[in-house]
């Protein structure tokens, strides 16, 4: 199995004289895949933040529910039955067990990361064909653009999600009413991945209409969003990422000229950007230089204790003497996934937390697509989980339930992977079988 790598392909060998593969049936487990797309769709838009009556709504129990029962209805479709078939699913029951062994409270812990766990599992069985995967992926896409839409229209003074008084507050730096972006570098690395994503669903060998409408549409919204952000590192992640997709995979030359471009034209036109002047004198800026003494904090934390402080326990606290001569002391976020996972989980738990992202990398980074579809989903996986990387440096992400879709997604990609190599050794086995039978003697005289 040259498309997969050396380290995967023991797992696919071991199974594929074992057992046959269920082909893929798109009539077949419809709702669980529809229970899904809700759940995603409630994660990013988040209407129990913002509508009246649903505030403080608990949307979980509702949706696990609904989606366990679909699941029994309509049974497992994944083409690899059963929950841990793929690395993906090993490395996120160790990582579990281990959050709840190392957390000070284990009970509050083990709670706290149960339903987005399980909600990692139940994703990653729903998206159980290609044409599946895809659909989730271009959901996934036009919720971070309604989502930019959310913000630009709260600057024509439309405010859906009554994100207006945290702008304001923000020194007009934009910022939404929900969760996942109540704060303007929140929304502007939310949306910062909407770009290239926009470019492979709606430009990259799409219809006329989509090319000439729909992508222009929604490039001009996402633009318009980031702007307002002023989120200097979501400006750098968006143009990283869209640079990326003229990149990879393309000829020599073309990379050479695409390169060219982005350090030439495209370092000159980030200078225009909002606060971006700031860029060239970092060691001066106050919230650097906060940032800097939080990271020390969280790094001396992780030396004294091997397993961290425990799962959401570490807390940063800086002193300093302000502009009026006082000496504060007050508490600082760390503002890296990276750092505060090392500061609560210790270094085993960041290699945990980083051995999940490893697995999605590797299942899609190196796969050669058969067709346009797999090409597609391959290329949305991986800028999705560059982009939940990247901006993971700059951004405390690091238990939001985000981090478990990227993780299901790869792992169904996997799980498809493995499938479409199983299912041809299975088809021969059982044409072989047919041959022999059809040598028979005794199968010829009743076939006479």
């Amino acid at each position: 199995m040259t498309s997969l790598s050396s380290a995967f392909e023991s797992e696919t060998g071991s199974h594929a004289g074992q057992e046959a593969v269920p082909q893929s049936d798109e009539s077949q487990g419809v709702w669980s895949y529809r229970v899904a797309l809700l759940f995603l769709a409630l994660y990013y838009i988040r209407p129990q933040d913002w509508v009246p009556g649903m505030a403080g709504f608990n949307i979980i129990r509702p949706v696990m529910l609904m989606w366990g029962m679909a699941m029994l209805g309509e049974g497992i479709q994944s083409p690899l039955r059963g929950f841990f078939r793929t690395p993906h699913d090993w490395a996120m029951l160790i990582f579990y067990g281990y959050v709840v062994w190392t957390s000070p409270a284990q009970a509050g812990a083990g709670m706290g990361l149960f339903s987005v766990v399980i909600f990692y599992y139940l994703t990653t069985q729903s998206l159980s064909s290609w044409e599946k995967l895809l659909g989730y992926l271009r959901v996934w896409t036009w919720l971070l653009i309604v989502i930019a839409l959310f913000g630009v229209l709260q600057t024509v003074g439309v405010d859906i999600t009554g994100g207006r008084e945290i702008t304001e507050f923000g020194r007009g730096r934009l910022a939404l009413g929900t969760w996942t972006c109540n704060n303007a570098n929140a929304l502007g690395h939310t949306v910062a991945a909407a770009m290239p994503l926009s470019y492979l669903m709606l430009f990259w060998r799409s219809s006329m209409f989509s090319r000439i409408v729909l992508f222009p549409a929604a490039i001009a919204v996402i633009v318009a969003c980031a702007w307002e952000t002023q989120s200097k590192g979501s400006f750098l992640v968006g143009a990283g990422l869209s640079v990326l997709i003229f990149v990879v995979g393309r000829p020599k030359w073309v990379q050479v000229l695409v390169l060219a471009a982005a350090m030439t034209g495209g370092v000159g036109a980030l200078s225009f950007m909002p606060r971006m002047k700031s860029m060239d004198n970092l060691s001066a800026e106050e919230g650097v230089m906060g940032r800097l003494m939080a990271w020390e904090n969280a790094h001396q934390t992780m030396d004294r204790n091997t397993t961290g402080a425990g799962w959401r326990q570490f807390e940063s606290w800086i002193s300093f003497v302000d502009k009026s001569g006082r000496f504060v002391t007050e508490s600082k976020s760390t503002h890296s996934s990276y750092v505060q996972i090392g500061a609560d989980l210790g270094r085993p738990g960041i290699y945990l937390w980083l051995l999940i992202l490893f697995c999605t990398f590797r299942s899609v980074a190196f796969y050669k697509s058969e067709d346009d579809v797999q090409e597609r989903c391959r290329r949305s996986v991986l800028l999705i989980l560059i982009a939940y990387m990247v901006s993971s440096w700059m951004i405390n992400r690091e238990y939001h339930t985000e981090y478990y879709l990227i993780a299901a997604i790869g792992a169904a990609f996997h799980r498809l992977i493995i499938a479409r190599s199983i299912r041809p050794v299975s088809d021969a086995d059982h044409d072989e079988d047919s041959g022999r039978a059809s040598k028979d003697p005794r199968v010829e005289a009743s076939l006479l």
